[in-house]
């Protein structure tokens, strides 16, 4: 073990109380009205030495450290704290702040309690409302997890936590996660896309997933959107949402503060929205 590796697990133990561990924000974009349904937080850590780690980086230093467990722990809290924020903000007015959607891996996906746990975290202090909170997995994290799952699932959104597969298409790409499991939303990698999206062929591919989405009732969203004639192509193609460069980067905490409680960007102009279903900031796809 290296005196680097040392200084790093030492400032990881600090930081869950010193206010390094922090997340940034990304939206998702309807791509209809130009709304902002949810944010997903992505954990990261201002190392005063080493600069902004992200969410990788920080996980290997907490394997080396042994740390995982309490990492995701705190992950979790800090998460449902963050949106138990934007909530309390909003009492009072016709504001329904997004839903924050939080990553979620395969070790804490095993963990026998984990629905639980996180359905324990919602409602602690209050329930939040239904579907405040959502967990996202990765196709290969569900595709890889014990055959109970669509039970585990279900109990999380009987516990009010909506669910969701993100990146699907990097690992398997399989319409059966769709069919089987209980979802309320999927995240179509920007890489699958653009390889899918080719050739006519392709196209139909992927319109027929679209089809078994809407018959399950899910919510298809496009990630990595980095131009207006692709997400465009998205729109016609059946997509609901959308994240990536082109409508808007991951964003500080106070900026999405601001964004869940309708109030804009502080550098971007806002246009008020009388519909109370979701923040009023309108985000156009740059060119």
């Amino acid at each position: 073990m290296t005196e680097l590796d040392l200084a790093l697990i030492h400032a990881l133990y600090a930081a869950f109380d010193d206010g390094t561990l922090q997340f940034s924000f990304e939206p998702e974009v309807d791509l209809r009205t130009g709304s902002v349904p949810g944010m997903t937080a992505r954990l990261q850590w201002a190392h005063p030495d080493r600069g902004l780690l992200e969410a990788a980086d920080i996980r290997a230093v907490a394997q080396y450290a042994g740390l995982v467990d309490q990492l995701d722990q705190w992950t979790l809290r800090a998460a449902v704290t963050e949106c138990r924020t934007w909530h309390r903000m909003a009492a009072g007015t016709p504001i329904r702040p997004p839903r924050l959607w939080l990553h979620i891996g395969s070790r804490q996906l095993a963990r026998p309690a984990f629905a639980a746990e996180m359905t324990g975290l919602v409602h602690d202090r209050g329930a939040l409302p239904p579907g405040a909170v959502g967990l996202a997995f990765t196709e290969e994290t569900l595709g890889r997890a014990d055959p109970s799952l669509p039970r585990l699932l279900e109990a999380l959104r009987a516990g009010g936590v909506a669910v969701a597969v993100r990146a699907f298409g990097s690992w398997i790409g399989s319409p059966a996660t769709l069919d089987l499991l209980p979802l309320d939303l999927v995240r179509m990698d920007g890489r699958f896309l653009r390889a899918t999206l080719r050739d006519l062929e392709g196209e139909a591919v992927f319109a027929a997933m679209v089809t078994l989405a809407r018959r399950r009732r899910t919510v298809v969203l496009a990630e990595g959107v980095d131009t207006a004639r692709f997400a465009a192509r998205v729109t016609t193609l059946g997509c609901d949402r959308a994240t990536g460069p082109a409508f808007c980067p991951p964003l500080s905490l106070d900026d999405a503060r601001q964004l869940a409680l309708g109030r804009g960007l502080p550098t971007r102009p806002h246009t008020p929205h009388p519909r109370p279903a979701t923040s009023t900031f309108h985000m156009q796809p740059t060119a």
